[in-house]
């Protein structure tokens, strides 16, 4: 039997994920839609790229998010640097 069929994995969260989703929602309204492609290829990419590029920090309880929230800082200073150069790089390459 499959793990997904056999165990409720709907608590397993990859908090790197949810960070790098509002930083990059954050630095995306920022800059203006004739200045970055904004399509949904585009995104993802930036997407993928960052998640590629940190360490996963994955939780199944309310004490993972805890201990995610609490080495944040040091995590959300990697994630902005991460996302702020992958849209310079999505933006002068786009993969369309």
């Amino acid at each position: 039997m499959a793990i997904k069929d056999k165990y409720d994995l709907e608590e397993l969260r990859n908090e790197t994920e949810e960070f790098v989703f509002q930083e990059l929602e954050k630095q995306l309204d920022g800059i203006s839609d004739d200045d970055i492609c904004k399509c949904q290829d585009c995104v993802l990419d930036m997407i993928c790229l960052s998640l590629n590029q940190l360490d996963p920090r994955y939780r199944v309880s309310l004490m993972g998010t805890l201990y995610a929230k609490v080495e944040s800082k040091e995590l959300e200073d990697k994630i902005t640097r991460t996302v702020t150069d992958v849209l310079m790089k999505v933006s002068q390459n786009p993969g369309h």
